[in-house]
């Protein structure tokens, strides 16, 4: 886990991706070739009606920086930050540990009962009381 000041990633190995971005900026910059012109008679119909629609000939610049963000912002969120990653627990006073153990907990129980001793145990040598309230 990677922390930087009070936010910590849990993949930083996807924060790699970021100096990518300006690869990203250059393939989007990219404008295809100019499609080939072949004449057909019976389009000399249509060659006088008003042209409705246009397509620019380069991306607007607030349009390809708004992807940039947005492609930044993918990449942070991959790689799960997590804001205050300390787990001590501060305080003088009785710990209270409440511990889930519905059915919807079964599937991670050994790593929460692990936790939870853990806790207990770090309570036990500091002289505080603990309280375990089940739900």
């Amino acid at each position: 886990m990677l922390t930087l000041g009070p936010i910590a990633f849990a993949a930083p190995w996807l924060l790699l991706a970021l100096p990518a971005l300006p690869v990203l900026w250059w393939l989007l910059r990219v404008t295809p070739p100019a499609p080939r012109r072949l004449g057909f008679p019976a389009l000399r119909l249509l060659r006088d009606l008003p042209v409705v629609e246009e397509t620019p000939a380069r991306t607007p610049w607030w349009l390809l920086l708004l992807r940039l963000v947005a492609a930044g912002l993918v990449i942070l969120g991959l790689a799960r930050p997590v804001l205050g990653p300390g787990g001590a627990a501060g305080g003088e006073g009785t710990l209270l540990l409440v511990v889930e153990d519905g059915w919807a907990s079964a599937a991670d129980w050994p790593a929460r009962m692990a936790l939870a001793g853990a806790a207990l145990d770090r309570a036990g040598r500091e002289g505080r009381r603990a309280a375990l309230l089940a739900t």
